[in-house]
């Protein structure tokens, strides 16, 4: 390491350990200001994100001790962990917080101070890198079980007394931190609404940056079908995006080998990568298209040896979703990893390092090079949908969940095939529907092909019960298993799907446009204690490589450039004194501002700080620093 280098480490470090002093970490490192984003370009910054998980989630660890953190397996979580995680082409941090344990008085719902300052702390350590983060409420519940949320409508006052502590002790955060309301809960739609409307209003009423922060909201269990529903209904307000979690195939995603339900080592077959386009539009079209922004806060693939994923196949999904998000103004996508200890490792957090390098440069690439496709959209009534890849062991499962984003109905599925003997053959078609209220309720139709090769069922919104009657339905867009039921046989090529209004088709055509590089002005791996190691003695070959350059524009005339604090010299100083005033702990004269202003747009930013640091490191290396006034 050269000298030139160490110098520029050395300053950097004492200009931002001045500054945290001054006014704390909060919001220093960012280079945009996002407090005059709306919602659907703040999700745009967010880019790819990735999660922190199986840390501050883990439950079973009753009273925040330092063991809490890593009870699942994990190390303790660094500054140099998320600067790692930055630099491998992520923007973004979740951080899933289980809250219910670390309590310190049941009756109040009061958390432990020393577990929202250790939040806190891995908030920062985001900050620092120029990330966003979302901090939400994890495993506050359980499925079939007891915890707290599990209570419905009875826990609203400890959610609502929770969240209003948390929401205070952030609030002077900036637009940078994001909050999620809770995590795949699967409350009925009622008590699920008027959570995230509570959860809103709570936020609104705390004041502080939570006035206009973006509020992630959950969706219904955070499911693509469920939450994409009439019967899910957004609050009024301008600052909020959903919540939608994507684990589809999940016989290639979560189910292991001995899964009952099936299981899948490999993926990507033409059909497959085209259910994934046809999934995140429904999610553009149902909410983004509205204003409202999506961000999947989970997605990934079991990666353990036991599970039996195909390693290419593994990459290939994770490029195709991250890439998809990616390509959609408005989706962000945020990567599930648990670390080393989980079934979706991902990010070795002892080592700081990936576990499959060639899984990081999926990243790395995207990141550089951007998603790589754009899509164009169709209107159509009728869409035939090939069947041979659907095949199972029970007949077909067919994803149709990427449909239905705009209220259409599905008025008729129409098999297409061949006959194979004189008898027709029935088939039944099972689906997923909302009935007496309940959502995720198995419903059938049935349709017979004849000599013709073809059978309609027709999708009235009728179900015929043995004991209840008629019972109405409404169908929720998420599979169709087609089984033979009775008579005899057909060899089925493909169904087509008929709706009472055009539905949008989407291609996945090729795009070459590169994302905008990366702001490089503003720091992303700051040191936070001064560098004390001794300086590296310089190479013996002479550097012949052109120092950089401070921006070259000329400065106003009687303007001493970067002489904030106006005394005849340019020196670190200034610099800090720029960065206080530019998270607003300072301020300085009209002709301070003009010598500070180095590239005179009016207003004093990171920007400019970094441009007389550079000038400074230059100045040292001809041997000429300070600048003083003549």
């Amino acid at each position: 390491m050269k000298l030139f280098q160490k110098f520029t480490s050395a300053v950097t470090s004492a200009v931002l350990t001045a500054s945290m002093l001054a006014c704390g970490s909060t919001a220093l490192f960012t280079n945009t200001n996002a407090a005059d984003k709306d919602a659907i370009q703040i999700v745009n910054e967010m880019g790819m994100g990735w999660n922190l998980g199986n840390t501050f989630d883990c439950w079973g660890t009753r009273g925040w001790t330092t063991d809490t953190e890593t009870a699942w397996g994990n190390v303790t979580t660094t500054q140099d962990m998320i600067t790692a995680i930055k630099a491998s082409g992520f923007d973004s941090i979740r951080i899933p917080v289980t809250w219910y344990e670390n309590i310190t008085d049941p009756a109040t719902y009061d958390i432990d101070d020393a577990y929202l300052a250790r939040i806190k702390e891995v908030v920062d350590y985001a900050y620092a890198n120029d990330m966003y983060v979302i901090v939400n409420m994890h495993w506050d519940w359980e499925s079939g079980g007891s915890l707290w949320l599990n209570k419905g409508a009875d826990a609203l006052p400890q959610y609502k007394a929770m969240w209003t502590e948390i929401a205070n002790y952030f609030k002077d955060y900036d637009q940078h931190l994001v909050f999620e309301s809770m995590n795949e809960v699967t409350f009925d739609y009622d008590v699920l609404n008027n959570f995230n409307q509570s959860f809103v209003d709570l936020m609104r009423e705390s004041g502080g940056n939570n006035a206009n922060r973006l509020l992630l909201l959950a969706g219904k269990n955070d499911d693509l079908a469920q939450t994409c529903s009439d019967s899910y209904v957004v609050p009024d307000d301008d600052m909020v995006a959903v919540s939608i979690h994507y684990y589809t195939p999940s016989t290639f995603c979560v189910a292991d080998i001995n899964a009952s339900w099936g299981h899948t080592e490999t993926w990507g077959t033409e059909t497959e990568i085209q259910d994934v386009y046809n999934n995140f539009n429904k999610m553009k079209e149902t909410f983004v298209d509205k204003g409202i922004p999506v961000i999947v806060g989970e997605y990934g693939v079991l990666t353990t040896e036991k599970d039996q994923k195909d390693r290419d196949d593994i990459k290939l999904y994770l490029n195709t979703v991250a890439s998809t998000a990616l390509a959609i103004d408005g989706l962000s996508a945020f990567l599930w990893d648990a670390g080393n200890a989980g079934d979706m490792q991902f990010f070795d957090r002892k080592e700081l390092k990936w576990f499959d390098p060639t899984i990081e440069n999926v990243y790395k690439n995207l990141k550089q090079n951007g998603a790589g496709i754009k899509f164009e959209y169709t209107s159509t009534k009728e869409v035939t949908i090939p069947l041979a890849e659907y095949k199972d062991e029970y007949g077909y499962n067919v994803n149709v969940a990427g449909y239905g984003a705009n209220g259409e109905k599905l008025e008729k599925v129409i098999l297409n095939g061949k006959l194979t003997g004189e008898e027709e053959a029935g088939y039944g078609i099972g689906f997923s529907a909302t009935r007496e209220g309940q959502s995720g309720v198995w419903t059938a139709e049935t349709a017979s092909v004849d000599s013709s090769g073809t059978g309609t069922a027709i999708f009235d919104g009728i179900f015929s019960d043995d004991e209840k009657g008629d019972i109405p339905y409404e169908f929720e867009f998420s599979y169709l298993q087609i089984q033979n039921w009775w008579g005899g046989t057909a060899d089925l090529d493909s169904i087509t799907l008929v709706f009472d209004k055009g539905v949008t088709t989407v291609t996945a055509v090729k795009d070459d446009t590169k994302p905008t590089p990366p702001d490089t002005t503003a720091p992303t791996e700051p040191d936070t204690q001064p560098d004390t190691t001794a300086p590296t003695e310089p190479d013996t070959q002479p550097d012949t490589t052109a120092p950089t350059e401070p921006d070259t524009q000329t400065p106003p005339v009687n303007v001493l450039w970067g002489d904030a604090d106006e005394n005849g010299k340019v020196e670190i100083l200034d610099v800090v004194l720029m960065n206080r005033v530019y998270v607003g702990v300072d301020k300085i004269s009209d002709s301070g501002k003009k010598n500070a202003d180095s590239d005179q747009d009016g207003k004093i930013t990171l920007s400019d700080s970094m441009n007389v640091l550079k000038l400074l490191v230059h100045l040292l290396e001809q041997k000429d620093f300070p600048i003083q006034a003549e």
